[in-house]
């Protein structure tokens, strides 16, 4: 047989009832009690927990609050006995002004002597400052070198213009190094017919029955159908030759309103 675990012993009142009463006394200040400052409103535990987990990597260190006598002796020198301490910028003084009283106050404060009796000239002492004006000599011969040398400045209008001029010469070079262009064929391709010719070639000959474009200076024009028939005779008299001359300019006035009407139609069907 195993071990025996004894059972836990049961210590204190055994009344449940006067354990209920005890309890009930402890609480009875607690429960449904008035607040002892209306006006005060605590904050509930959950709310200081959320924003405590909110905060918790922000560690905020106090700072050490300096404890300065307060002597007359230390109100009318300053903060110390250090006598650079009560210096203060003049009204107008630049920031390198001050910086350079100050640092003649520190060398006068070190030896005293010495700035008596042989004043030193902070100017010559300045290498900072003859190096800025180095530099900006220096940054001035540059800039009037770039002026000089430097070209007009195109407008907008004349860099657009000289870019399509560029653009037109590369494309021309690129035309001429083209090498010919053959057509591929795939692997069973059918073709049942040729090709049909979208432009029409010119006429080679005078024949007006042939298929093509007509040639510059032969096309039937209105004009010319209209004045085939009216050569001068050498036998006309004035009233004929004056009768065909009205006809020819009645012509030429249908024949620009023909043109007129064909270019206005054009424009509509643009539109």
């Amino acid at each position: 047989m195993g071990r025996k675990i004894p059972a836990k012993k049961h210590r204190g009142v055994k009344d449940p009832l006067v354990q209920h009463a005890r309890r009930m006394q402890g609480l009875k200040d607690k429960i449904n009690a008035p607040p002892t400052d209306p006006d005060e409103q605590p904050v509930p535990r959950s709310l200081s927990r959320l924003f405590a987990f909110q905060n918790k990597d922000k560690v905020v260190k106090k700072k050490k609050k300096k404890h300065i006598p307060t002597n007359l002796e230390t109100i009318q020198k300053g903060v110390g006995d250090n006598p650079i301490s009560r210096l203060r910028k003049l009204p107008g003084e630049s920031g390198r002004g001050f910086s350079l009283r100050i640092n003649s106050a520190i060398r006068a404060l070190h030896d005293p002597i010495d700035q008596d009796d042989y004043p030193q000239d902070l100017d010559q002492e300045d290498a900072k400052g003859e190096r800025m004006v180095d530099q900006r000599e220096r940054r001035k011969r540059k800039q009037k070198g770039k002026q000089v040398n430097d070209e007009p400045k195109l407008t907008r209008t004349q860099k657009l213009a000289l870019k399509k001029k560029a653009k037109k010469e590369k494309a021309a070079e690129e035309e001429e190094i083209k090498e010919v262009v053959y057509e591929h064929v795939g692997f069973g391709d059918i073709t049942h017919a040729p090709p049909n010719l979208t432009v029409r070639p010119k006429m080679r000959g005078q024949d007006p029955t042939a298929m093509g474009a007509p040639r510059p200076g032969r096309k039937d024009l209105l004009l010319s159908s209209m004045l085939s028939g009216n050569k001068k005779d050498s036998q006309a008299n004035a009233a004929d030759l004056a009768r065909r001359e009205r006809a020819r300019l009645d012509v030429v006035a249908a024949y620009r309103e023909l043109k007129k009407q064909k270019r206005m139609e054009i424009k509509t069907k643009k539109k």
